[in-house]
């Protein structure tokens, strides 16, 4: 079977780095393939040993993606202050200084504002490792590129003896550089989180001979350090997935919330109309009832004018009888 087509890594990386940081573990598994069956087993390589950033590391990296300009400016303050400092020129580090602290801030001043990177919510802690990685990257020129490049797996922090990451450990940052980036960017921005590279291990002189027993556990240690960020890799897919089920479920409850609140709306407006009803019902029952009191009143009063009317009429015809039949009557009346 031929190859797929070629995969530029460094555009896959970049792609990567600027997901939501919920896909990147699944995101990184089908890159690392796709980048294989390409036939770039060292590429798919790279992109599988990828640790998945930290939040504040992902913070730092879309904050470098939205705003490529101010960053970019932030970071060559660093030359400046650097020349400045080897002039000795303390009145420039004071301006350089100021401005560094202003711009800063206005990088994490937004962030803090709106509380949020890209859609998701920063926490405070993560604004504070924003503003320490952003020094970092003043400080530091290999920390200024590697936030540049947008591609840090922690952030950073600039102590008195160099870079530190999270951890508290040495960082060794190792710039992933982008298709056509100059050679003067320089420095580094894989990952930030091992040893720093330039730092040398105590005893690692050129003229040591071998040590088998040394290497054999340095091998186990990082056989076992491969095995734990496997290990790791696999609950954070699994943590990814369980956080998607969980946002659906969420987005589900939120809309059965949404459309019980709609029926309890339009049942308390139905009951309010009910209520309406019901005064109306007993207001037209109170009249209904007043107006059969008065019609019996009627029929009563209609009876006994119909009585009294009925014998008027009487005694008008026995008025009207000529007297010998009225004789005639009473005679037989008292017979």
């Amino acid at each position: 079977m031929s190859p797929d087509a070629p995969v530029d890594v460094d555009s896959v990386l970049d792609e990567l780095y600027a997901l939501p940081l919920e896909q990147f573990v699944v995101a990184r598994g089908a890159a690392s393939k796709r980048i294989k069956a390409s036939g770039d087993a060292v590429g798919a390589e790279r992109v599988a040993r990828l640790a998945k950033p930290t939040v504040a590391a992902w913070v730092v990296n879309q904050v470098a993606r939205e705003h490529p300009e101010e960053v970019a400016a932030l970071i060559a303050l660093g030359d400046e202050l650097r020349d400045a400092t080897e002039d000795r020129d303390r009145a420039r580090l004071t301006v350089l200084d100021r401005l560094r602290r202003e711009r800063i801030e206005s990088l994490v001043g937004a962030v803090r504002d709106a509380g949020e990177v890209a859609g998701r919510g920063v926490s405070a802690s993560a604004v504070d490792r924003l503003a320490e990685t952003l020094t970092a990257a003043v400080m530091d020129p290999d920390a200024g590129a590697a936030v540049r490049a947008g591609r840090l797996g922690q952030a950073l922090q600039h102590v008195g003896f160099g870079l530190v990451d999270e951890g508290g450990e040495p960082a060794d940052v190792v710039e992933l550089r982008a298709a056509g980036a100059s050679a003067e960017d320089g420095g580094a921005a894989e990952r930030a989180g091992g040893k720093r590279s330039s730092s040398r291990r105590p005893g690692s002189g050129t003229d040591a001979g071998p040590k088998t027993d040394e290497d054999g556990a340095l091998a186990a240690a990082e056989r076992e350090v491969e095995r734990t960020a496997a290990e790791v890799d696999r609950l954070e897919a699994a943590r990814d997935e369980a956080d998607g089920r969980a946002r659906e479920a969420s987005d589900a409850v939120g809309q059965v919330e949404e459309d019980l609140g709609r029926v309890e709306d339009e049942l308390a407006r139905l009951a309010d109309e009910r209520d309406t009803l019901r005064a109306r019902l007993n207001a037209a029952r109170s009249e209904r009832d007043e107006a059969q009191d008065a019609l019996d009143a009627a029929d009563e009063a209609l009876e006994a004018a119909e009585e009294r009317a009925s014998a008027a009429r009487k005694a008008r015809r026995a008025a009207r009888r000529p007297p010998a039949e009225q004789e005639v009557r009473r005679a037989r009346t008292w017979d």
